[in-house]
């Protein structure tokens, strides 16, 4: 084979022309971490070729602080989702080769479009979960005057790192702003002691600025045992067993939802303390960051039942919400 053909996207077998070849490797290598060798695996390209290619992506600009060139498949299927569910903006990052690092890649585009979607002045109620965490610890720090957090759910009873009320603080130290949180569980054991916790005083005015909120930050918790919900022991198995039988397809804000986005009549629900899903609909820019595809069903869900304007997802989801 001549020189000439292996500069060809498509040279060792890759099914990719040599822009998406060199978007996509500089992807797996500079931000999912992976090494030369396990991307010349993924890609179907030799190690010298990958060595190649990320050169070339430097030396061409493509890598910056940012991945500038976007993979063109990405593009494609961003397009179709606001077409779709109409949507503002949407943001598709490549699969990554290995399902665990779904979190971390979404992260960093979510990272990314916050930087460039907070301003001076926001109220951004905050949910949790690890994407969003990766997200916020990615956010690049900058003062915004006379900005505002809001955690929309209540905490942990031990420090964790994905507590809720660790993130919305971390998030208002990364830009300047002030912190209110719920301090209250994240769950209540019965359904009367969440309603005195949700109307103690200083709860309330946490509820009332985050009903000013103008930008919703939110993820989507799966019905896995391997969820954080189910690891951090807030429910039992029996009773994701009763979700699931009632409906339900995941939880945004720690509260079950059915294929249409409606909360599901369950204890478990009841028990929730939280900003309360339907009011995410007069939240004026509701920003949900999800992605892999066994959180399709509950991204949908929430694309059903809530006015969302953007979405911050994978390939894989991407591709099962346009099959949906």
């Amino acid at each position: 084979m001549s020189s000439d053909n292996e500069t060809s996207g498509r040279e060792g077998g890759s099914r990719y022309a040599d822009s998406e070849l060199k978007a996509r490797a500089a992807w797996h290598y500079y931000i999912e971490g992976l090494t030369q060798e396990r991307i010349s695996e993924e890609l179907g390209i030799g190690r010298i070729k990958v060595h190649r290619i990320l050169s070339a992506a430097r030396d061409e600009g493509i890598v910056q602080f940012r991945i500038r060139d976007s993979v063109v498949e990405c593009v494609v299927l961003e397009q179709k989702l606001k077409e779709r569910f109409g949507l503002k903006d949407v943001v598709v990052t490549p699969a990554p080769a290995e399902s665990r690092n779904a979190p971390m890649m979404i992260g960093h585009a979510a990272a990314t479009y916050l930087a460039d979607h907070i301003n001076p002045d926001d109220v951004v109620a905050l949910g949790w979960g690890r994407t969003l965490k990766f997200a916020i610890d990615q956010l690049p720090r900058r003062s915004l005057n006379r900005t505002t957090v809001v955690s929309l759910l209540g905490g942990l009873t031990r420090a964790q790192p994905m507590n809720p009320t660790e993130c919305a603080w971390e998030l208002a130290e990364k830009i300047g702003a002030e912190c209110y949180l719920l301090p209250v569980p994240a769950y209540a054991d019965r359904p009367d002691q969440q309603v005195m916790f949700m109307s103690q005083r200083s709860v309330q005015d946490s509820i009332f600025r985050a009903k000013r909120a103008n930008i919703a930050v939110v993820s989507v918790g799966s019905l896995s045992p391997e969820s954080p919900i189910a690891n951090y022991g807030f429910i039992k198995a029996s009773e994701l067993e009763e979700l699931e039988a009632a409906g339900a397809v995941g939880d945004l804000l720690c509260q079950f939802l059915d294929a249409d986005g409606q909360v599901i009549d369950h204890d478990v629900n009841r028990r929730a303390c939280a900003f309360p899903v339907q009011e995410l609909r007069d939240v004026p820019n509701v920003i949900l960051v999800s992605g892999g595809r066994e959180k399709a069903a509950s991204i949908l869900a929430v694309l059903r039942g809530v006015t969302v304007s953007a979405l911050i997802t994978d390939e894989e989801a991407a591709k099962a919400l346009l099959a949906s």
